[in-house]
């Protein structure tokens, strides 16, 4: 009996014990941890910065020696870390800290302007020694984090266009095409936050071909686009004479800032596809201009002015009209050179006059000057007697007309009759010829004796009187 209370009293002894180092070692762990508050801003926007106070109390009950507060960078997300800019992440307390004191020091992040709306924590680690030298201290760390949620208001930016896709024929000139007289897709830039601006707004075409280019138009550089603003313009596509046939892209960016200068990106692409049909219709339709058979130039050119008119190839399509006018403009001057050879003068004049015309809309100053040439050689009295008007602008007698040619019979003849009837009149100082021999008197001349000349009488002739009959 003895021996079990004598067991028994040593258990109770051996648990006290045990229990009384159990809470040894809780109270020395607990003493190992000094007290740490953080005061900041529990809220902030991009580019703010943002003051954290550490604030620590030696609670241990030893001194603190080289206490140190800084921001645990390495154990952050990755989304913190985009978000916070480390100013001043690390700072030193007092070397000495003895129970019961308190220092504080600040560090400091910034926000950054990509920084997205949203709650983040940032970590707070003092890390201290404590022991009664510094040479004997005991190493302790406490992370104490802090919640900061960061607001931002953002432009709501977007970038639409008519369509995506987009059927155009090749060129049919290498010269470089201008606005607006290409193909284009109309498109529109909104901001449709109702309370935020976007900033500095460029629009820029990244991806194209020698063969195939997009231009913008007009060009997107805009330096504020206010809340519920608007851009339009379009993109003109440009496919050269070599351009290859098939499918190609033309991809569109759209940079824009917010009012924290942050950077935003919107990419677009358009599908082109190039065809030749048109084109082939245009050069078929030159060969038969160049051959002068102009009722087929003409049926061509038609067919391919149909489908540039449905690309929006006005330039393309001016070239056609351009060329069709100038069939027009040749037709008129050969049915004038008709009229003239023929001896129509007025009707030759007119058509001269129309061809005029039209090389005139076309810009053609050569043949403009040869219809002058033609309506002054239609002008000339008898329908340019001295010289008629032949294909080629020169002049050739031969081009006459049986009509000139017995107006100029008759006028010659009218102009013999004249003199004969004139020297017929016999004016003064005039005689009558005498006809097969027969004498007529002489008429009676009062002649002055400067008109006569002077001669002497041969001696062997004597002077004999007038005969009077």
């Amino acid at each position: 009996m003895n021996k079990s209370i004598t067991g028994l009293l040593i258990l109770l002894i051996l648990f006290s014990t045990f229990g009384t180092f159990i809470g040894a070692q809780e109270e020395d762990t607990k003493s190992l941890m000094p007290e740490v508050s953080l005061d900041y801003p529990t809220e902030a926007t991009p580019n703010q910065e943002i003051k954290v106070t550490v604030k620590v109390k030696n609670t241990v009950n030893d001194v603190m020696w080289d206490t140190l507060a800084y921001i645990d960078e390495d154990s952050m997300t990755k989304e913190a870390k985009a978000a916070f800019q480390i100013v001043e992440g690390k700072k030193l307390f007092p070397v000495r800290m003895d129970p019961e004191q308190e220092h504080s020091v600040i560090l400091t992040v910034k926000i950054t302007t990509k920084a997205l709306s949203g709650e983040y924590l940032v970590p707070v680690v003092v890390a201290t020694g404590i022991g009664g030298c510094r040479e004997g201290c005991e190493p302790s760390l406490l992370t104490v984090f802090s919640t900061i949620k960061i607001k931002r208001n953002d432009p709501l930016i977007t970038l639409e266009f008519d369509r995506y896709q987009i059927d155009i024929e090749q060129g049919v000139c290498e010269v470089e095409l201008v606005v607006p007289y290409l193909p284009n897709i109309p498109f529109r830039i909104t901001n449709i936050n109702n309370t935020e601006s976007a900033y500095n707004l460029r629009m820029t075409v990244v991806q194209d071909t020698p063969m195939v280019k997009g231009i913008i138009d007009p060009p997107v550089n805009q330096s504020v686009l206010q809340p519920g603003g608007q851009i339009t313009g379009s993109l003109y596509i440009r496919a050269s004479y070599e351009a290859p046939i098939g499918n190609q892209v033309i991809r569109v960016r759209l940079a824009y800032a917010d009012k924290y200068g942050a950077d935003y990106d919107l990419f677009r692409e358009i599908n082109v596809t190039v065809k030749n049909v048109g084109k082939n219709y245009y050069d078929q339709g030159k060969l038969y201009y160049d051959s002068c058979d102009y009722e087929n130039a003409k049926i061509s050119l038609d067919q391919a002015k149909v489908i540039y008119q449905e690309n929006n190839n006005i330039l393309v399509v001016q070239e056609i009209d351009k060329l069709i006018k100038r069939m027009e403009a040749n037709d008129k001057f050969m049915q004038g050179q008709n009229r003239f050879f023929s001896g129509d003068l007025k009707n030759a004049i007119t058509y001269y006059s129309e061809a005029k015309t039209l090389y005139t809309e076309i810009n053609d100053c050569q043949a403009v000057q040869l219809c002058e040439d033609a309506m002054k050689a239609a002008n000339r009295p008898l329908g340019g007697i001295l010289g008629g008007v032949s294909g080629s602008g020169g002049e050739s007698i031969s081009t006459f007309s049986i009509h000139t040619i017995i107006e100029i019979v008759l006028a010659i003849i009218v102009a013999i009759l004249l003199i004969i009837l004139i020297r017929g009149k016999g004016g003064s100082g005039g005689r009558k010829l005498n006809l097969k021999g027969k004498i007529t008197r002489p008429s009676q001349q009062s002649t002055r004796p400067s008109q006569q000349p002077l001669s002497r009488p041969s001696a062997t002739e004597p002077i004999r009187p007038l005969k009077k009959f």
